[in-house]
């Protein structure tokens, strides 16, 4: 009886909403699926889908922001986003940066590897600085990028096409520390 009640109710609904035009329905649809369709007819519930959040986005590194860096070290900052599938995809190329490299004149660098998430405050305001002091124009802040030397390089083509040979011919040993320091003279 209880269902017929309501089936009864679901059609006088319908025929209100069509008298009326559907004007109504928008509003009062999801009501009617909620109170009345699905109770009557739960095959038509959709299933909830599970939400599923994706891990963060860490790169690989072995240096630290703030660690010292010397004369002879090259340095390359990272700028991504811990959410950001693009630098997800460069993961092969930063993970599988040297930690050391001969570069073009026969000299053996180490590689400071620095990652600045630009979601952390402590890094975004670092960043911010640096596109002001070096005039990076506003359509490429944005991540993945990296700094060697006096080079911004800008999403993953610039980057998988220029990293390497700019940190063989020693651009690495040029670039500006972000954290404020001086290079130490080794």
């Amino acid at each position: 009886m209880k269902k017929a009640g309501k089936i009864l109710g679901l059609i006088l609904v319908l025929m209100l909403a069509f008298l009326t035009g559907w004007r109504v329905m928008p509003r009062i649809w999801p009501k009617i699926k909620t109170n009345v369709v699905y109770p009557l007819l739960p095959q038509l519930k959709p299933e909830e889908s599970p939400v599923i959040t994706p891990e963060p986005y860490l790169p690989h590194s072995d240096s630290t922001f703030g660690d010292a860096v010397y004369s002879d070290d090259s340095v390359i900052y990272y700028f991504y986003k811990d959410y950001c599938p693009y630098c997800r995809e460069l993961e092969p190329l930063t993970a599988g940066l040297p930690s050391e490299i001969i570069l073009s004149d026969g000299t053996v660098s180490k590689v400071k590897f620095f990652c600045l998430n630009k979601v952390e405050e402590k890094y975004a305001e670092i960043i911010s600085d640096y596109y002001q002091e070096y005039d990076i124009p506003e359509e490429k802040q944005y991540v993945p990028a990296i700094v060697i030397g006096d080079h911004y390089l800008y999403l993953g083509s610039e980057i998988i096409d220029q990293l390497m040979d700019l940190l063989v011919s020693g651009e690495g040993l040029k670039t500006p520390l972000l954290d404020g320091t001086e290079r130490v003279v080794s």
